[in-house]
């Protein structure tokens, strides 16, 4: 960021003793503004830039996750004002991906290597077509999996349900209550 062609601008917040005076630097981590506006030397509106404390209430993560992920090579490009991170839309982006693959079961070793791989630009096109497809399978194994298993846990409501309303005799008969099962709700379930 160019410091010289950016005035930063704070949202208006109650005055309060010890508060910032206009003109003085702002303590970008600990700013209590959701968003803070640049404008150019032209006066146009800036980006909106992002605290580490807003994307962090954004995000869920906490600001040390954030930082570990930057150190780690998982965030690149997070700009500075001063010795203050300072995070655009396109990070947030960026966060949102991450976010995707590691609740999706990538590996930070590999979630990096699409990060490295999109950092060296077009001509790793292919490669990261491959990470992805290969991630995507994963998830749809998975996904598969997860679905026997809800199946069997809808099987249980259903069970208990019928213990309940009918009495627990009346569930008593395994292979006649997998039968009724299949009949009234035309889904199965395999143990």
């Amino acid at each position: 960021f160019k410091s010289e062609a950016l005035s930063v601008i704070a949202a208006p917040r109650a005055p309060r003793p010890g508060a910032r005076l206009p003109g003085s630097p702002i303590d970008f981590e600990c700013a209590q503004s959701g968003i803070i506006c640049g404008m150019n030397n032209h006066e146009k509106p800036a980006q909106a830039l992002y605290t580490i404390t807003e994307v962090a209430r954004k995000t869920g993560y906490d600001a040390d996750t954030l930082r570990y992920y930057e150190r780690e090579g998982l965030l690149p490009g997070i700009g500075r004002m001063g010795a203050r991170r300072v995070y655009t839309e396109k990070n947030l982006l960026s966060i949102g991906l991450v976010t995707c693959l590691k609740k999706t079961g990538m590996p930070l070793k590999a979630i990096k290597e699409y990060v490295e791989l999109k950092a060296r630009g077009d001509k790793t096109i292919a490669k990261r077509l491959d990470l992805m497809r290969r991630h995507s399978e994963t998830v749809e194994r998975e996904l598969k999996e997860l679905l026997k298993f809800k199946d069997r846990i809808d099987f249980k409501v259903w069970y208990y349900e019928t213990a309940l309303r009918e009495g627990v005799k009346a569930v008593a008969d395994v292979e006649a209550l997998l039968s009724r099962y299949r009949r009234e709700t035309g889904r199965d379930v395999s143990f």
